[in-house]
């Protein structure tokens, strides 16, 4: 007996066999690109953090300088610091701050990098340098309770009338690829509480 076709099970075999290649190739796909976005994410996540611990350094590092003092506001913080260069120690004026371009609406933490003068004419223009984007970024500094009990409380802001630099301060974050709010507390050394 000749035969010309399939039978049905033969084709239903055949069909079987074929939707298991095609979901095992799916399934190796799937997971690949799975792994792909993960590691992007943390990618993200970990400039962030490197970014973070630039800022905690230079922070540990700042001094109390008279004439160019500690400021700090909820939306920026600007403090003095001090950084070897050739083979002399050079005084900057370190600031950190949102900043948002105005044709994309893109949104960076941007650190300004500004040589002390104090002769007006010899200031140069800031050196500016995106750290990382953010949808909000918030600034807090540590303040000395109210009672005089220990321990402190958070205020937005620090003005130059406080003659000192914070003990702390406290950065509130959303990354723009995050719908999570991170904080970083960073504690300085040689750093006091502020005083109402």
């Amino acid at each position: 007996m000749k035969r010309n076709a399939f039978t049905l099970i033969e084709l239903v075999i055949a069909t079987v066999i074929l939707a298991v290649i095609v979901v095992s190739i799916y399934s190796a796909f799937s997971v690949g690109i799975k792994a792909w976005r993960r590691g992007n994410e943390g990618q993200g996540l970990q400039k962030v953090r490197l970014a973070l611990l630039k800022i905690q350094k230079e922070l540990r590092s700042s001094f109390f300088f008279s004439r160019a003092a500690f400021k700090g506001a909820s939306s920026e913080i600007i403090f003095p610091l001090s950084i070897p260069e050739e083979s002399i120690e050079k005084i900057y004026i370190i600031t950190y701050r949102m900043d948002e371009n105005k044709d994309t609406g893109a949104r960076n933490l941007v650190r300004e990098k500004r040589l002390f003068t104090e002769n007006p004419q010899d200031e140069k223009e800031a050196i500016k340098e995106p750290v990382f984007p953010v949808r909000l970024i918030a600034f807090k500094y540590a303040y000395k309770l109210e009672d005089g009990s220990n321990g402190f409380e958070w205020q937005d802001s620090w003005p130059e009338t406080q003659n000192n630099i914070p003990s702390a301060v406290k950065i509130s974050f959303q990354p723009d690829n995050s719908d999570e709010i991170y904080n970083k507390t960073i504690f300085i050394p040689q750093g006091a509480p502020g005083t109402r």
